[in-house]
């Protein structure tokens, strides 16, 4: 398989493919700090594209391997989201399975990651509404689908970049919560309902100038349990408003508003079941960004990280089953830390 972080190889192999050309000027650079993938964008006749290859061993500090043909995955699951939302998901252009690299249209250059404006407070209701929305859609064309179904049936990078690094190693590191975290695992691996994204987050999810949305990274897409996506997206507000508890009740109204619109809108089951499903699986997902393999890396104050440990174990064991219920809980207990 080609090495795209030689620099050397990779334009070679853009020439060859006939992405860019000799006698029409091109500019390569590569994307900075994923963790994940080797990432560039291509810029050449006035066009603006991504090339992407999945890393064997991920940029993180724990041994974090994972199998690079998920970028097959990746470009699939890119696809069927371009087809259910075109506005909100780039075009694949090409997957070139023997180096698993894929090509796609490259964001707009205007876009900002939604994570930077949430970390700067910057809590816009409407981005946040149109992330649900979107996730719904999804949910809602690819639920009962057999064709989805058959062509993300394998769960192999679920497992290795998922089950493994935040379910089982986190139950070795909290043995208080071993029976809940093994629980939970074969409830989201066994029930495959939906397409689900697996790394749906503030970070890929890219907001234009106007206010639009564009969603990227979907290499551990499978056809799973949709709380995995609630649960998973939703754990990144909680861990803001618990970082920045300044706005915390600005962020956690948000975050009602945001599951107010999902399940709202759902229509392939019932909403109240799933959203309690999310609840617990919520909190052990809360934990995984503190214990994990993948902390969250702007929770650095350890104060902060006990508080986040603390509700996580609320709602493993706390019997909620709403996201309201989760988020009033929550900010009384923030309240309560900083008084």
């Amino acid at each position: 398989m080609l090495d795209l972080e030689n620099r050397e190889v990779l334009i070679q192999y853009l020439l060859e493919k006939g992405v860019i050309h000799n006698d029409i000027p091109y500019e390569v650079n590569y994307c900075r700090g994923g963790v994940s993938c080797i990432a560039a964008l291509i810029e050449t006749d006035g066009k603006t594209m991504l090339v992407k290859q999945g890393r064997a061993k991920l940029a993180v500090k724990e041994d974090w391997r994972a199998d690079p043909a998920r970028m097959k995955i990746e470009a699939i699951a890119n696809d069927f989201y371009n087809k259910c939302i075109p506005q909100s998901a780039p075009a694949v252009l090409f997957y070139d399975e023997e180096n698993c690299i894929m090509v796609r249209d490259a964001a707009p250059a205007s876009c900002r990651m939604w994570k930077e404006d949430l970390l700067s407070g910057i809590f816009d209701f409407e981005v946040a509404k149109k992330t649900m929305e979107a996730l719904a859609i999804v949910h809602n064309k690819s639920a009962n689908n057999p064709e989805a179904a058959a062509a993300f049936a394998n769960q192999d990078i679920f497992y290795q970049l998922r089950i493994s690094p935040y379910f089982e190693f986190l139950a070795g590191k909290h043995p208080e919560y071993k029976a809940e975290i093994e629980a939970m695992i074969p409830k989201i691996r066994d029930d495959r309902r939906v397409i689900v994204h697996s790394d749906y987050s503030p970070k890929n999810i890219l907001v234009n100038a106007d206010r639009s949305i564009c969603i990227l990274d979907y290499e551990i897409a499978h056809y799973g349990n949709p709380a995995f996506d609630v649960a998973f997206f939703t754990n990144h507000i909680v861990l803001k408003s618990a970082h920045m508890r300044q706005y915390s009740a600005a962020i956690l109204n948000m975050l009602i508003c945001m599951t107010d619109t999902y399940f709202g809108m759902i229509d392939f089951t019932d909403a109240k079941e799933l959203e309690a499903e999310c609840i617990p699986l919520l909190g052990i997902l809360m934990l995984a960004r503190i214990d994990g393999k993948s902390p969250a890396e702007y929770i650095t104050c350890e104060k902060t990280r006990q508080l986040v440990r603390d509700m996580a174990g609320e709602l493993i064991r706390g019997k909620l089953t709403t996201y309201r219920e989760a988020a009033a809980l929550l900010f009384r207990m923030e309240q309560e830390f900083d008084r």
